[in-house]
């Protein structure tokens, strides 16, 4: 369980086999870029210059149902599924209307793109500095007919080099504001663990997030690649009082990038309906190539 801080709709059910993506809807004026197969919606990927950052929101279970939430009342900031930190040479990128010198995640073009995949140019601009370039691919991978899956591949870039840094918030790095009605939800990792005093902080090569969605349940993970830096992460969650999950990297240090050193993050985020065993998740997660030994 976690809490802090479009675009494929189901195909033809029964289909025993993985189901290709097959379309994606982009609109270089800042309108959002939906991935979809067939019918069936699998998130969507905004870009707009009247959002300080480009995000995921929003995140599809597979039955068209939105696992995510963007810009709640009560945190604001929180898009979708976001990459941020708090902390970059002090600039906060992650918060947006709360009192701190804040920067901006500013979309530069579409490189790569097709129906599966896209690639973005991000400057993270702050006090007329560009503090890093990121170059960020967003893929929907062959989808399960009864999972979907986003893949993000992060690469940032410090043309003068900087402290990618929380400024005390452990939360930073890519992180997931679940659906309204999976608050208080549940969570479990690769090591077994299933309390959230437990799994906050927990190094894991992969954590999920349970709870209540339409009539059952649904489950989040995000799926900490091998070559990640400090692999096996370190996760924030929480559930107390809404429902957060992230991949956090620098949950217990800082990470100093020399001028134009390069430090590259990749992740596979998966949500399913129904309660899956540890077993079953890390199967899936071997299965991807991210998680392979």
């Amino acid at each position: 369980m976690l809490s802090r801080r479009s675009y494929l709709f189901m195909g033809a059910a029964a289909a025993a086999s993985a189901l290709p993506a097959k379309s994606a809807e982009t609109d270089d004026a800042g309108s959002p870029v939906r991935f979809l197969s067939g019918a069936r919606p699998l998130f969507t990927y905004r870009y707009s210059p009247d959002r300080p950052k480009p995000y995921v929101h929003p995140l599809y279970a597979p039955d068209g149902t939105p696992v995510t939430q963007d810009g709640p009342p009560d945190h604001i900031h929180h898009r979708g599924l976001m990459l941020a930190w708090s902390a970059v040479d002090g600039i906060d990128f992650w918060g947006e209307t709360n009192p701190a010198r804040h920067g901006s995640l500013v979309h530069v073009s579409f490189g790569k793109r097709s129906k599966t995949t896209l690639t973005s140019l991000i400057n993270w601009n702050a006090e007329g500095r560009l503090l890093l370039v990121e170059s960020r691919t967003i893929t929907a991978p062959k989808q399960p007919p009864d999972v979907t899956l986003l893949d993000w591949d992060s690469t940032l870039r410090a043309p003068d080099g900087v402290l990618l840094g929380t400024g005390g918030h452990v939360y930073n790095g890519l992180g997931l504001r679940v659906a309204e009605s999976m608050d208080l939800g549940e969570v479990l990792n690769s090591n077994g663990t299933s309390t959230i005093r437990q799994a906050n902080g927990e190094p894991a090569r992969w954590c999920a997030y349970s709870g209540k969605l339409g009539g059952g349940v649904a489950g989040i993970a995000f799926f900490d690649h091998r070559a990640n830096p400090r692999h096996p992460s370190p996760f924030f969650v929480m559930n107390d009082k809404f429902g957060y999950m992230s991949a956090a990297p620098t949950f217990r240090e800082d990470i100093r990038l020399a001028k134009g050193q390069e430090i590259r993050f990749r992740w596979r985020v998966a949500v399913w309906h129904g309660v899956k065993r540890r077993e079953e998740i890390d199967r899936m997660y071997k299965s991807w190539e991210g998680g392979r030994e």
